[in-house]
């Protein structure tokens, strides 16, 4: 007689613990300190932008919580996927370059990357899928960005529209504008930033991989960066 092998579902706890066991101890406190470095000098080059600067940290906070930890979440899990070992790992001279470019009004936003390690053999057995396998995990960061500034941005001007119905909560209406107008910006710099096709940055590798999704990604990140920063597309300037 046979035996039928029943498959229990894994419940939201092991599935928990299968999520926890990704990350090394070491990793998080890593994630956790460029996260808040980051948010640092992110609030740092807003300051001109007269919002109050306790305002500006919590949205740099919120944006990066979203743009930086989740671009880096999609590294590791989409190089997991094709069973690739894949850590984050902070960079200190990243954190310096970062720190000292935040004095002069922009950002050199890598204080550390997610590394991943394929079978060394890949490249020799299997080159084309290879190149491919390392430009898929490389475009999966800046495109969540793409996404989160793109949520961002939508939501910035839905606030707008409704300004007229909110405005008897004005302080939380202007926080909503501060944290929404920030995200969709540096949503959209760490996006373009990524993109530059300047190894070891993810645009290099994606545009050896297809140069049509380089290209349609780094432009329109570009374009829209350039668009909020000189003021074409208002966000933080319509809070002065």
């Amino acid at each position: 007689m046979a035996r039928v092998r029943v498959k229990r579902k894994k419940g939201f706890i092991n599935s928990l613990k299968t999520f926890k066991n990704r990350f090394s101890r070491a990793e998080v406190y890593s994630i956790l300190a460029a996260w808040f470095l980051l948010s640092l000098a992110f609030t740092k080059i807003l300051l001109g932008s007269g919002v109050p600067t306790l305002f500006l940290l919590i949205a740099s906070m919120i944006a990066l919580g979203t743009g930086f930890i989740t671009h880096e979440l999609m590294h590791k899990f989409t190089a997991q996927k094709f069973r690739y070992y894949a850590e984050f790992r902070i960079w200190l001279w990243g954190i310096l370059l970062m720190l000292v470019t935040s004095l002069f009004g922009f950002i050199f936003a890598a204080p550390g990357a997610t590394y991943f390690q394929p079978d060394p053999r890949e490249q020799f057995m299997d080159p084309k899928g290879f190149i491919k396998r390392y430009g898929t995990i490389s475009i999966a960061g800046p495109l969540i960005n793409f996404v989160f500034g793109s949520v961002f941005l939508g939501l910035f001007y839905l606030f707008v529209f409704l300004s007229p119905v909110l405005i008897s909560n004005t302080g939380l209406l202007y926080l909503a504008l501060v944290i929404t107008g920030v995200g969709g910006y540096i949503n959209f710099y760490l996006c373009a930033f990524n993109m530059l096709p300047i190894n070891p940055l993810d645009g290099y590798k994606v545009f050896v991989w297809n140069k049509k999704y380089w290209a349609a990604l780094f432009v329109v990140s570009v374009a829209i960066s350039a668009l909020i920063l000189f003021g074409y597309l208002p966000l933080l300037f319509t809070l002065q």
